[in-house]
């Protein structure tokens, strides 16, 4: 459930709470990340739980977070699909 709550948070938390979420499950998130990755957030739907998140969307995430960052959270959501 962590990555999916991080995610979710991106919908309806301030930005800082947003960070202070991901810190807790070791992503570290600045407020120009977090911004960013809103948009992506609000494409989310309810077959992301089943299916995982599309490519083309963990692609963007990669884009915003980087690739050392990027790293960490996929780690998070392989955890979590698996």
């Amino acid at each position: 459930m962590r990555a999916i709550e991080i995610w979710e948070s991106l919908l309806s938390k301030p930005d800082k709470e947003v960070i202070k979420i991901a810190r807790y499950y070791g992503v570290e998130l600045t407020i120009d990340e977090v911004r960013k990755l809103r948009p992506l957030a609000e494409r989310a739907n309810i077959t992301w739980l089943v299916t995982g998140i599309p490519k083309n969307v963990l692609k963007e995430t990669e884009k915003i977070l980087g690739p050392k960052k990027f790293k960490k959270y996929k780690k998070i959501l392989d955890s979590y699909y698996t």
